[in-house]
């Protein structure tokens, strides 16, 4: 029920937030591309499992291509009336695609180094490493915010399978 209302919540600030800046005035491309010094904020929600994971990610752009940062992700869950949660903060490294040249996109891959903790009312399952190559992009509506989707695909760790976050970022 809780993940239920993040969810809509979560809906209802891109649409207001589409909304709003629609009116904005259009940008040029050279604008809103990936520039050393560019930081980004990110929250996201999952569109991947059943426990519905959400947090946001920070990344910094250390040059004109390359981006570095860190991730924090939760998933909550219940089965059969014991409580479960996983929180995975993670390192992220990205290459970004600039050369690509393409009107509002930022197309971007890398990986991440993360830590998931497990915490159960039942069993004894694992916290630990996870290594996740994804790949990545964003489409400005403004030389401020865009929406984001990131496909990962967990090679090592407990808590790794392939997913999809989907997010609002925002260049701070």
């Amino acid at each position: 029920m809780k993940i239920n209302k993040i969810l809509v919540a979560f809906i209802i600030v891109i649409v207001c937030s589409s909304l709003a800046l629609s009116a904005a005035p259009k940008k040029k491309y050279a604008q809103l591309q990936f520039h050393k010094g560019d930081k980004f904020l990110t929250p996201q929600i999952g569109i991947n499992s059943t426990a519905i994971p959400f947090g946001a990610s920070f990344e910094y752009a250390v040059t004109e291509n390359i981006g570095v940062g860190g991730t924090v992700m939760i998933w909550l869950w219940s089965d059969y009336g014991y409580k479960s949660s996983i929180i995975m903060p993670s390192l992220d490294a990205a290459y970004h695609f600039t050369q690509l040249k393409v009107d509002k996109l930022d197309l971007f891959a890398g990986a991440s180094l993360g830590y998931a903790i497990y915490s159960s009312d039942w069993g004894n399952w694992n916290s630990g490493l996870s290594i996740d190559p994804f790949v990545a992009g964003r489409y400005w509506f403004s030389e401020k915010m865009a929406v984001s989707l990131k496909l990962n695909f967990g090679l090592v760790g407990d808590w790794s399978g392939v997913g999809g976050l989907l997010g609002v970022t925002f260049k701070i």
